[in-house]
């Protein structure tokens, strides 16, 4: 069963799959002819899809300190965030 259901094709679901992959995935998949708009709106997608992740990210950030009085750099541990990305979230927090 997939993610999303008994349909077992690939799927532009929540994935780390890059702009390019999801692309390929419209045009080999599902037939859809990749046209500059098609392009754009595939991007206009991808860029809303990583906005809403990182504005869950955060509220789970801070629901941490909050609720459990830990500090900002053990809630993303305990959130398993990547050292490479824990800067981004700290500009984030810090411009909120």
């Amino acid at each position: 069963m997939g993610q999303w259901g008994n349909d077992n094709r690939p799927g532009l679901h929540v994935t780390d799959d890059s702009e390019a992959e999801k692309r390929k995935i419209l045009q080999d998949d599902y037939n859809i002819q990749m046209t500059q708009t098609m392009e754009r709106e595939v991007s206009v997608m991808c860029n809303l899809s990583k906005g809403i992740e990182e504005k869950g990210i955060l509220a789970s950030i801070k629901k941490l300190v909050k609720n459990m009085g830990v500090s900002v750099e053990q809630a993303m541990s305990v959130l398993e965030i990547p050292e490479a990305e824990r800067q981004k979230y700290m500009d984030l927090l810090e411009r909120q």
